[in-house]
């Protein structure tokens, strides 16, 4: 793990990260929230990892491991990218069947998610009906992101709100953006988080001691 000791080392980290990123390359997407692993989520991972050792392909192909896509009653379902092939309740016997097709760019219909209503298979996951008419805003980078591996996070954004706050060194403009985003608290009464940080606030605790 890299040691970064300035703003700018973060930046070029980042800039390094997304440079190194070919959206060609093939990434087969197991989702491993509490519902997946429950499903068999991990079986899947450990199918996948031995087949592209097995095969040499980790080099071509390559792995990546999230939390829940959301879509629970599928699960363990494996996307594909950059085509966005989805496999829902993928058994362990067709995980090997995947990684192989993935190698030959190639999708494998009779694994694919069928439309209840029409009966006709999906060939994207963004087609599906669960996902066709969201608009994802927290969890719109989930499917990027590895959780156990902080560069993942790093290379979609991760920190670059931390990276604005600490670059204006201002506190003032940190509590306008938190009043003006309209956050509230989890409790009951939905305080406004901003006007609790400006009430906090160092400037707001000199003037009311009078220093």
């Amino acid at each position: 793990m890299e040691r970064l000791r300035s703003l700018n080392e973060f930046k070029g980290l980042w800039e390094r990260l997304r440079e190194g990123c070919d959206p060609t390359t093939p990434v087969i997407v197991i989702s491993a929230g509490t519902c997946g692993q429950a499903s068999g989520a991990n079986d899947l991972i450990r199918i996948a990892k031995r087949e592209l050792l097995a095969h040499g392909l980790t080099e071509r192909v390559k792995l990546r491991v999230t939390g829940c896509h959301g879509y629970c009653q599928t699960e363990p379902s494996v996307l594909v990218e950059p085509q966005r092939a989805f496999y829902p309740k993928v058994g362990r016997e067709q995980m090997a069947e995947i990684v192989d097709a993935v190698a030959k760019g190639t999708v494998l219909a009779n694994l694919l998610f069928v439309d209840p209503q029409t009966g006709k298979p999906v060939a994207r996951q963004d087609d599906l009906p669960f996902y066709r008419d969201q608009a994802r805003t927290i969890l719109s980078r989930n499917e990027k992101v590895d959780p156990i591996r902080i560069y993942t996070y790093i290379e979609n954004g991760g920190y670059s709100s931390l990276l604005k706050v600490l670059e204006q060194a201002d506190p003032k403009l940190v509590v306008e953006e938190v009043r003006a985003s309209g956050l509230r608290g989890r409790g009951g009464a939905g305080f406004p988080a901003g006007r609790k940080w400006e009430a906090c606030s160092p400037a707001r605790a000199r003037a009311a001691s009078g220093s």
